[in-house]
C-alpha cells in the first residue's frame, strides 16, 4: 500500500521578513568629513572600514531575532509577528495536538507536588510520543524545584545536579542530560532605541529533546526586491552569512543606508514535540 508522508496540519502562514538597517545621515557623514578633511580617499576608507562591521552587527541581530522566534515556537507552538515601529504583535498558532503541548494543573514547585516524580512521568510520556529522548530543555528555577524533590542520597545528603542527571538516567535506562537555557537578549520594544531584556526560553516550560537533537527546521525564502526584478539600478543584494545586504544613497549622496534582510520561517516538527508549562516562575 501507499506509505504516505506523516506531516502535521498547518494553517496558511506567510513569511514575514526580518530586516535591520543603519543609516549614516548627513550629520554622521559631516563628522567623517571633518575627521578626514576633504580627502575623498580617506573618507571612503573610514566608511569602508565601518560598513562591514555594521553589516556583521545587523546580521547577528537578525539571527538573534530568529533564535527567539524559533525557541518560542518550540515551547508554545505559537508564531508571533511584531510591527517593529509600534511594538504591536500578531500571533497565530501551529495548531499542534494539545497532548503534545500541555499545562500543569498545579505548579511543579507546589508543596503538594513532587517535581522529580513529575519529571519522570513527563519523560516516560515523551518517550511514548516522540521515541528516544536525550534530555530536557528548562530554566534554572525549574531545575531547582526538581532537585529539591529528588530522592536524597544515603545519610540524607542532597543530590548535586550531576548526580541528579545520573539518577534520572538510571530511572529511564538511557542517556540523559539537563540543557539549562537561561540566556537573555535585549529586544527592541518599538521603533525607537528602548530595549527590554528577554529570555530566549520561556519561563516554566520544559521540553523533551529528541535523541536526534533536531526538533524542526528554519527555512529561508529568497530575498527579492522590486529593483532586482526591474534590474533598473543594477545593484542586487550582497549575500552575508545567508542574509542579503543592500546599500542605498539618498539626499544627493549625503546619506548612506545599509539594510540586511532575510525571510525566515521556523517550523517545529509536531512528531518531535513534547512540552509542558510547569507554571514554575
Amino acid at each position: 500500500r501507499l506509505i504516505s508522508d506523516k506531516t502535521p496540519d498547518f494553517r496558511d502562514l506567510s513569511i514575514v521578513p526580518v530586516e535591520g538597517y543603519y543609516k549614516w545621515a548627513e550629520y554622521e557623514m559631516q563628522k567623517i568629513a571633518e575627521r578626514a578633511g576633504v580627502n575623498e580617499a580617506a573618507i571612503n576608507q573610514i566608511i569602508g572600514r565601518s560598513i562591514p562591521g555594521k553589516v556583521a552587527q545587523i546580521v547577528e541581530a537578525n539571527y538573534r531575532r530568529i533564535e527567539v522566534d524559533a525557541f518560542t515556537s518550540w515551547a508554545t507552538g505559537l508564531v508571533t509577528a511584531k510591527n517593529p515601529q509600534t511594538g504591536t504583535t500578531y500571533q497565530t498558532s501551529f495548531d499542534f495536538d494539545t497532548a503534545r503541548l500541555t499545562t500543569a494543573g498545579t505548579a511543579w514547585d507546589d508543596p503538594g507536588e513532587n517535581a522529580y516524580d513529575l519529571l519522570i512521568s513527563f519523560l516516560e510520556d515523551a518517550v511514548d510520543m516522540i521515541g528516544g529522548v536525550r534530555g530536557v530543555v528548562l530554566r534554572t528555577a525549574l531545575l531547582r524545584a526538581i532537585q529539591e524533590d529528588a530522592p536524597d542520597l544515603i545519610g540524607g545528603v542532597r543530590m548535586t545536579r550531576a548526580q541528579l542527571a545520573e539518577r534520572v538516567q538510571d530511572d529511564l535506562g538511557t542517556a540523559f542530560q539537563f540543557f539549562l537555557f537561561d540566556d537573555t537578549l535585549e529586544v527592541y520594544t518599538d521603533g525607537g532605541t528602548a530595549v527590554t531584556s528577554t529570555n530566549v526560553w520561556p519561563a516554566g516550560y520544559i521540553a523533551a529533546v529528541p535523541a536526534s537533537g533536531t526538533v524542526g527546521r528554519t527555512v529561508f525564502a529568497p530575498v527579492v526586491r522590486a529593483m532586482e526584478l526591474a534590474r533598473a539600478s543594477g545593484s542586487s543584494g550582497i549575500d552575508t552569512r545567508g542574509m542579503t545586504a543592500y546599500y542605498s544613497e539618498a539626499n544627493q549622496g549625503k546619506e548612506l543606508t545599509v539594510e540586511v534582510q532575510c525571510n525566515p520561517m521556523t517550523i517545529p516538527n509536531e512528531q518531535k514535540l513534547r512540552v509542558e508549562n510547569t507554571l514554575v516562575t
